[in-house]
């Protein structure tokens, strides 16, 4: 394989193992707070109801990091732009540029 190649391959492969563990780490957050709050719900223990705030501030703050790679990665490959209403990104719409008069 050509180096460059070779770069963009282990470039994309670390990319995918950041965007996994993330997915993983969320995971394991809202399923900790999902555990528990049955917990918390079913015995009244203060620890249960911390943890289960622990697992959902973990699953959330991975949630939000997943989100703004996306849009990051989508924002600087030129896929987002300033058009939508009060400012929000939309999608581009790829149509052929007109000739100016």
């Amino acid at each position: 394989m050509p180096k460059p190649v070779l770069q963009a391959y282990i470039r994309n492969l670390m990319a995918w193992l950041v965007l996994i563990i993330v997915f993983l780490i969320a995971g394991a957050g809202f399923n900790l707070f999902r555990i528990d709050i049955e917990k918390w719900l079913a015995f009244g223990r203060l620890s249960d109801a911390l943890m289960s705030v622990v697992g959902l501030i973990l699953g959330l703050l991975a949630t939000a990091f997943l989100g703004g790679f996306v849009y990051f990665r989508d924002k600087k490959r030129g896929k987002l732009t300033r058009e939508g209403w009060r400012g929000r990104p939309v999608m581009r719409k790829n149509r052929p540029h007109e000739p100016k008069h």
